[in-house]
């Protein structure tokens, strides 16, 4: 059978502005570790954030994305062990951009 489903319906955001202020804000405050080694305590609080995100925003296609490209920062920050910032400073960028733009 023909998926009849709209592509672009799929990706619509479904996040609230307001929604999505909150998690800029969120993670607007795990910025440093841009420029900081990760702690045990950082790694808990973003494990704790993603715990926090999957509650709040359910299971939608753009919850999806947004989730999976946090866990992308989690998975970076353990991979760079304080040595090298690219990887995670690449995968919080996106992250980043896919909140601001709506998880596309």
């Amino acid at each position: 059978m023909t998926d009849l489903i709209n592509p672009d319906a799929r990706t619509a955001p479904t996040i609230s502005h307001a929604t999505r202020q909150t998690l800029m804000h969120q993670l607007e405050s795990y910025e440093f570790l841009l420029f900081e080694p990760m702690t045990q305590a950082d790694l808990d609080g973003l494990h704790a954030l993603y715990d926090r995100w999957r509650h709040t925003l359910g299971d939608s296609p753009e919850a999806n994305v947004l989730c999976a490209a946090l866990s992308d920062v989690i998975r970076a920050g353990i991979a760079d062990g304080g040595r090298s910032k690219d990887h995670l400073k690449r995968a919080y960028m996106a992250l980043f951009a896919a909140v601001r733009r709506g998880g596309e």
